[in-house]
């Protein structure tokens, strides 16, 4: 191979960065699946899309150098990191726009520093790094191209795809979970689709396309309700009309067409390019306007809007979700509570619970959403009930960014455990003695969450087959059986006999009925006559239930 590439500017490193994301956004279900529990709840793909995406969305003029493009990219991508992997990789680019100082260009010694002081400072964003996963595949993939010393960017690419590839086949070794399940792990693959989409369009090579499926998080295809129209509905707006027309007049005169045009539309803006008329124009009724353009020649493209359909769906709905739902309190309490929901009950239960800032997100908010959150609150003092492993670096992310009030991340890695320490919580007490008595609460509570298996999968030597309800504390697997009762009263009886407590609260998912709550409630007290028990349900679906002990 001859490589040739010297030099790269503005537009050249914004266009790796859209290759790269789009290679991630190709391969984005492959990543959600690479999940190391049979639960469908793997994100990691979503959340690398979504946060590069959102960098991208800050990159408003390509054309003012490598240095613009990196800070502009990586500064949006911090405020729009979602979800651990999100976190990481917009910390790993944010070390990259410090590495490219001031510059306007980048030669191959400039990228290869570029890429050391990224994972250097994704490193240092994690208070403790783990290895085997994209923290290990940044790190080592940059080390190998540093040693490389590359003479060109496509031989620097080639040893940092290899190396990449060759890290991401060893995570297994070095994180033990991922071996039990025997996978590799998610967000260092991103990494490596990323770099292989970055390789593929510097050597001018198009990206191999992958039916990803998963469009749950894809911007939506706007949906008209036609029951709120009749034949008594005033359409007053007209039309917006969009197109390009292809000119087969030999002489075309474009003033001539806009005199017409300005009879019989409004909000006019046309545009010849050779012999084409780029045109945008709003009218009442369509005939006159297409009559006159085919006069000139033929639409090539033609895009129509009802304009009265879409002022109506511009109007809000009467029961919008809301994404922060925010109360207000005045029992004059120095701190100010925001809490992480999934679903829109336990948003609504957080905030009767006296949380001033509820974030309702079905996926791991962004670092900017806390960052909002935030700054809705007018204490010196916050508290941040994160409510999944998933949110707490994002969280901790929108902390350090937070320069109106110091903020506390409290250690919740679920709804119900934010439940049972919302629910110890005194508002009247200052915000010291407030974080600790979260802090007690979240310390001593046990739980466990009972899943229902969607695929067959090998976990910890132990064999789960598909239906079958497994049970997990944190990472570690407690138990697997068919049945969602008995694997619940076992783990029950086991636990109070080894650490008797006082109360246990079945929380209980989308998937289970209200009955079937209540009747495994009734089958522990039965079973544990000495115990409090009560059901909640927070309409979740990623787990069927989750118990905690108190």
């Amino acid at each position: 191979m001859v490589y040739i590439m010297k030099r790269i500017d503005g537009p050249g490193i914004a266009d790796l960065l859209r290759s790269g994301i789009e290679n991630i956004e190709i391969h984005k279900k492959t990543l959600n699946e690479l999940n190391v529990f049979p639960v469908p709840d793997g994100d990691t793909g979503t959340n690398m899309t979504l946060t590069l995406k959102y960098g991208l969305e800050g990159v408003k003029d390509d054309s003012l150098g490598v240095s613009h493009v990196l800070n502009a990219f990586s500064g949006a991508a911090v405020f729009g990191a979602r979800g651990n992997s999100g976190v990481i990789i917009s910390q790993f680019f944010k070390g990259f726009a410090n590495g490219a100082k001031s510059k306007d260009v980048f030669d191959v010694n400039d990228l290869v520093l570029a890429l050391e002081d990224g994972y250097k400072q994704a490193y240092r964003a994690v208070a403790k790094p783990v290895e085997g996963t994209m923290l290990t595949v940044l790190r080592e993939s940059s080390e190998a191209v540093t040693q490389a010393r590359p003479q060109s960017f496509e031989e620097l690419f080639d040893v940092l795809l290899c190396e990449a590839r060759a890290s991401l086949k060893r995570t297994p070794e070095l994180l033990p979970v991922l071996k039990k399940a025997n996978v590799v792990d998610s967000g260092a693959s991103g990494v490596v689709y990323m770099f292989e989409g970055m390789k593929k369009h510097l050597l001018g090579e198009d990206l191999e396309e992958e039916d990803n499926g998963d469009h749950s998080h894809d911007e939506a295809v706007e949906y008209i309700d036609l029951s709120r129209f009749n034949k008594n509905t005033k359409f007053e707006y007209g039309y917006c009309v969009e197109g390009v027309i292809q000119v087969t007049q030999n002489e075309f005169d474009h003033d001539s067409f806009l005199k017409k045009l300005e009879c019989i539309a409004e909000s006019i803006v046309s545009s010849v390019e050779d012999d084409k008329v780029k045109l945008h124009a709003h009218v009442k009724q369509l005939a006159p306007l297409m009559e006159l353009c085919q006069e000139y020649g033929e639409f090539l493209t033609v895009k129509i809007d009802n304009m009265t359909v879409q002022n109506m769906l511009s109007e809000p709905e009467p029961e919008q979700v809301k994404k922060f739902l925010c109360a207000s309190r005045d029992d004059g309490s120095d701190f100010a509570v925001v809490a992480v929901a999934t679903t829109q009950l336990m948003q609504k239960t957080f905030s009767d619970m006296g949380a001033d800032v509820v974030i309702l997100s079905d996926i791991a908010p962004s670092t900017q959403d806390l960052v909002d959150a935030f700054a809705m609150t007018d204490t010196k003092e916050i508290l941040v009930f994160p409510n999944s492993p998933n949110s707490i670096f994002a969280a901790m992310q929108a902390a350090s960014l937070c320069k109106t009030a110091r903020v506390t991340v409290l250690n919740s890695k679920s709804a119900a455990e934010c439940y049972c320490a919302m629910s110890f919580l005194q508002f009247d007490c200052d915000a010291a003695d407030a974080i600790s008595q979260a802090n007690e609460v979240l310390s001593n509570i046990y739980s466990f969450a009972v899943y229902h298996a969607v695929k067959d999968v090998k976990y910890e030597s132990k064999h789960i087959d598909k239906n079958d309800f497994f049970a997990l504390n944190g990472k570690s697997l407690l138990g697997v059986d068919p049945s969602l009762n008995d694997i619940v009263l076992k783990l029950v009886n086991n636990k109070i006999e080894e650490d008797p407590r006082e109360i246990i609260t079945v929380f209980y998912g989308k998937s289970v009925s209200e009955a079937h709550a209540e009747r495994i409630a009734a089958l522990i007290r039965e079973a544990q006559p000495l115990v409090e028990v009560s059901a909640i349900s927070t309409e979740e679906t990623i787990y069927d239930l989750t118990i905690v002990f108190e």
